[in-house]
């Protein structure tokens, strides 16, 4: 994708989520207007941490014109009456994690990766993915009363579309850095960046549909670099299919550039589309809950500005899982996970001496237990280990020690910490390894100051060992940040963050401060 069809595609993007939200202010009788109108339909208005009132709240909470739903279908939510009330709207305060709960099947992005060159992940996004770690997904389920570290004064309202509530919001900002292109050899300039981002929650009285679309670009002016890209979209469908049992349907795509800093990308700057599908299935059985599912990840490369793609490293992955854990509802919940892997490239390998056959079995084992304690500490730790074979015997196996992880911690009223552990398998096709083992962790604290002022700060470290040969990468980040909410829909957002990368690789270690300020829109 070039850089100015990337920046055409989200600046229409980020019209798209402006315009409905200029025409919902229009709409009368809606239910979740402007606040005087009538209630608000999102959960982030229902009560506030702040000890300040909300009229909405007490106009929508006296209604009793709400539809009765079925409980055996998708079913209407009633949003057609214009008094009727959100099945949506739960009782836990408004900047809270439960008004995030419900939805797609994010994933928590660690704050170091040696590997793609993406943003930081927001914070309350990022607390959605790590509480979706939760019964038969990983961990613990963090309190409803959980600071979600973002400001309540423009709490997002949201637009009643049929069945379904849409979040609409769009940051713009302007930043410099001290090294654009991430790598040995960058200079420093000025960047800019555009962020839209929708987010769909169906409002059903039985299941439930979620998807995420985020998007942001940033720019490089009076320069030759290429503009980095970055996209995520995931959807999840969750079918009760009984009182007893979950069917889960969720769907993704990713899309970044390679890190120029990183081994891997010394054919010349590459796009990464990622490709993601799975189907799982939950059973709770007395004291006990299983869960089987599959899915299939397709990953393929594209070359920016004249690079070649390398097309020879399209691969896709196909995993299947059983995992079986208690169900007693003590603090301490142990759980097992048992894999078996496949790995298939799409350009086949037909000749041993003029290519190497990097397809590959393998398995996964992993035991570790989720915790909750009652009082805002949540999570989850588990050790495993992992494992491929390939095809050609010439390589070692892609194998190591797995930890993975993850901590919300709610230690006062405006305060969360959350933590991340993972670790990540990755093929490659750099002459004489199969692929490298990353460990990365990290914490980030949000802390609230007024319903208008929050701030974050964060730390992260990541390695990457290569099997077979002696390359190891290594990265550290530090990032803090600040959020002044302007008015109702809109806020001011500013951070710094810097990064230092290292190597075995002569030459190939740098280090980059980067500061940012911009605007964000929401509805």
């Amino acid at each position: 994708m070039s850089r100015s069809g990337s920046l055409m595609l989200l600046i229409l993007a980020g019209l798209a989520v402006a315009a409905p939200a200029r025409a919902q202010q229009a709409v009368s009788g809606s239910g979740f207007g402007d606040g005087s109108t009538g209630p608000r339909s999102d959960t982030f208005m229902r009560g506030d941490p702040f000890g300040q009132s909300d009229p909405g709240l007490v106009e929508g909470t006296q209604d009793d014109g709400a539809a009765d739903a079925d409980a055996g279908s998708f079913g209407d939510s009633g949003s057609s009456d214009a008094g009727a009330a959100d099945p949506l709207a739960g009782t836990a305060p408004r900047g809270t994690i439960d008004g995030l709960a419900a939805g797609a099947g994010e994933e928590a992005i660690p704050l170091a990766d040696t590997r793609r060159a993406q943003p930081i992940q927001p914070f309350s996004e990022r607390l959605r993915a790590v509480s979706r770690r939760a019964p038969l997904g990983g961990g613990g389920n963090p309190d409803a009363l959980v600071f979600d570290g973002d400001t309540t004064r423009d709490a997002p309202r949201g637009i009643r579309l049929g069945s379904f509530l849409l979040y609409p919001e769009l940051y713009t900002g302007l930043g410099w850095s001290s090294n654009r292109a991430g790598d040995a050899s960058g200079s420093s300039g000025s960047e800019y960046r555009i962020a839209p981002s929708l987010r769909l929650q169906s409002d059903w009285s039985r299941h439930s549909l979620g998807v995420n679309l985020r998007g942001s670009y940033t720019g490089y002016p009076a320069s030759s670099l290429t503009g980095d890209p970055n996209v995520t979209a995931d959807a999840l469908l969750r079918l009760e299919m009984s009182e007893r049992t979950e069917l889960d349907v969720e769907g993704s795509y990713g899309l970044s550039m390679e890190d120029r800093g990183t081994a891997e990308s010394s054919g010349g700057d590459q796009n990464i589309h990622q490709v993601g599908a799975g189907l799982a299935l939950r059973r709770q059985i007395g004291l006990f809950g299983a869960e089987l599912r599959g899915r299939v990840d397709s990953t393929h490369y594209s070359g920016i500005d004249g690079a070649s793609s390398q097309t020879d490293r399209d691969n896709a992955l196909f995993t299947g899982t059983l995992r079986v854990e208690t169900n007693t509802g003590a603090t301490l919940q142990p759980y097992a996970e048992a894999s078996l892997l496949k790995r298939r490239y799409f350009d086949r390998c037909d000749n041993a001496v003029t290519c190497v056959d990097r397809d590959s079995t393998g398995y996964a084992l992993r035991a570790g237990v989720g915790f909750d304690t009652g009082a805002k500490l949540s999570g989850d730790l588990a050790l495993g280990w992992r494992s491929e074979t390939l095809k050609d015997k010439s390589l070692a196996r892609l194998e190591g020690l797995t930890v993975d992880g993850s901590l919300v911690w709610s230690p006062a009223r405006l305060t969360t910490v959350t933590g991340l552990v993972n670790t990540t398998l990755s093929p490659s096709d750099i002459a004489g390894t199969p692929g490298s083992v990353t460990y990365s962790g990290d914490l980030r604290i949000a802390q609230g100051f007024s319903d208008a002022l929050t701030g974050e700060v964060g730390a992260g470290y990541s390695r990457t060992d290569y099997a077979g040969i002696s390359l190891t990468e290594q990265e550290a980040r530090a990032t803090s940040a600040l959020t002044y909410a302007l008015t109702s829909s809109i806020a001011l957002q500013g951070r710094y963050t810097f990064r230092r990368f290292s190597s075995t690789t002569p030459g190939a270690g740098y280090s980059a401060s980067e500061i940012e300020a911009g605007l964000r829109f929401r509805r």
